[in-house]
């Protein structure tokens, strides 16, 4: 079986709906040998995804998801391989995760001036552990009969980008991020930039790309689920032209694994591939 790779999926330790163990055995299943769990702002499931990963023979690196604010919108930064024991990036870890909890909370206040009768003890409810997001609004909305499914919550009237009921992220740029990441020994690569959005444009231009090289990016985040042919196109021509790594992520949340749709150059897995297997030293399995 050809050697596929995923670098970007969540576990139920941030919103996705898996346990570590149910996701971890998912992506071995369709073949992934090279993988990395970004749960949003936390890391709390990665030592139990490296011992799965062993059990299933998967090279697992270590990864994290951390939103960032960039010209008024949203930008991911991802980090891999990373000490997972900095102390310091532990502590910056658990503050990002404490500032997701008081963004719901002021969600859930706009909400509420807005006619809608609901509290965080129920967006807490659709948690299964201690992450809350606008995912477990958008389920809370649902449960509370204001809308039919989670989707209908992403909009400009209720919590999507901008939205009546938005709150963006605290302020952390991603020039903060990528710098926390190289401090615990990892490297950043800036997530799905063809979904980024703001009220000017739609996905990261080059120029904003080789700005973020310059704040010490390390790659880009090409191949994505949600990525066209033509998107991800652009972005890998963009990366090599700039002599940054380029990455593939599923970014599995729940239902179908859309790694299975996806088409990845065989040359980017192997240079994935290699690119990890140098910075620990040691050889991806076949089987």
């Amino acid at each position: 079986m050809l050697k596929k790779v995923d670098l970007h999926f969540h576990s139920n330790n941030s919103d996705g709906s898996l346990s570590v163990r149910e996701v971890l055995e998912l992506v071995a299943r369709s073949g992934v040998k090279l993988a990395a769990l970004t749960d949003h702002d936390t890391i709390s499931g990665v030592l139990e995804a490296k011992k799965v990963a062993e059990e299933s023979g998967i090279f697992l690196v270590s990864g994290v998801e951390i939103s960032t604010m960039y010209k008024e919108g949203e930008v991911h930064i991802l980090g891999y391989d990373f000490d997972m024991k900095n102390k310091k990036f532990n502590s910056f870890l658990s503050s990002r995760f404490k500032a997701r909890t008081d963004k719901v909370v002021k969600i859930v206040n706009k909400l509420n001036s807005m006619e809608y009768d609901i509290t965080f003890d129920d967006v807490l409810a659709q948690s299964p552990g201690p992450f809350v997001g606008r995912m477990n609004v958008a389920k809370a909305l649902v449960k509370k009969g204001y809308i039919r499914s989670p989707k209908e919550a992403f909009t400009a009237q209720l919590i999507g980008d901008n939205g009546a009921a938005y709150v963006a992220p605290d302020g952390l740029s991603p020039k903060e991020a990528i710098e926390k990441i190289h401090e615990a020994g990892g490297i950043a690569v800036v997530a799905h930039p063809g979904l980024y959005k703001n009220s000017k444009q739609h996905g990261l231009k080059e120029e904003d790309i080789v700005q973020m090289i310059e704040w010490g990016l390390d790659g880009v985040e090409a191949y994505h689920s949600k990525h066209t042919y033509s998107i991800s196109k652009f972005y890998h021509e963009l990366a090599i032209i700039h002599g940054m790594l380029v990455t593939v992520g599923s970014d599995y949340h729940d239902g179908i694994y859309p790694l299975e749709f996806m088409t990845i150059p065989r040359e980017v897995v192997f240079e994935l591939t290699k690119f990890f297997e140098r910075r620990q030293g040691h050889r991806v399995r076949e089987n």
